[in-house]
């Protein structure tokens, strides 16, 4: 009889696609998952990746690797709880603001020209405030978490 190494063994990954609304079907997808589990703590998916929208995701699931249902959990809350102002600045103040940047580039009178039509750090604050990224590294030293990845692009 061969033992096979722990570190041969077949790791099942998860991979999800970018785009706001595929992201939010995926979170419906991970729920089926989990009410499918006999054990819903136990991480299914040692493996996750992302892109764009499903990073976000991928990055909630690995960040919770010690626990798929708390996992899937987080995932719903902000799920059912989305609004456009928690992506972009919807206000006057913000939209103005990006505006005059486009207005000043297009009028040649800034040499730096915008990075996006809309001002979305308010994402970026949502998803530094809620996730502890060192909870990745903890997971993958206790083996709940083979590996994360995440591709993001950036246009300019």
């Amino acid at each position: 009889m061969t033992l096979i190494p722990e570190s041969f063994k077949s790791k099942a990954g998860l991979v999800l696609t970018g785009g706001g609304a595929r992201a939010a079907y995926q979170v419906g997808v991970l729920k089926a998952v989990r009410e499918l589990l006999p054990l819903p703590e136990k991480n299914p998916f040692p493996i996750v990746c992302g892109s764009s929208a499903g990073a976000i995701n991928a990055a909630t699931l690995a960040v919770f690797a010690d626990n798929f249902d708390a996992a899937v959990g987080r995932l719903l809350e902000v799920w059912e709880n989305f609004h456009v102002h928690h992506v972009y600045r919807s206000d006057p103040v913000g939209i103005a603001r990006v505006g005059a940047r486009w207005l000043a580039a297009i009028m040649l009178l800034s040499r730096t020209s915008p990075a996006s039509l809309l001002d979305n750090s308010p994402l970026a604050d949502m998803v530094s405030r809620s996730l502890d990224f060192g909870r990745i590294q903890e997971s993958n030293d206790k083996d709940r978490l083979y590996a994360a990845t995440s591709t993001c692009s950036g246009f300019s």
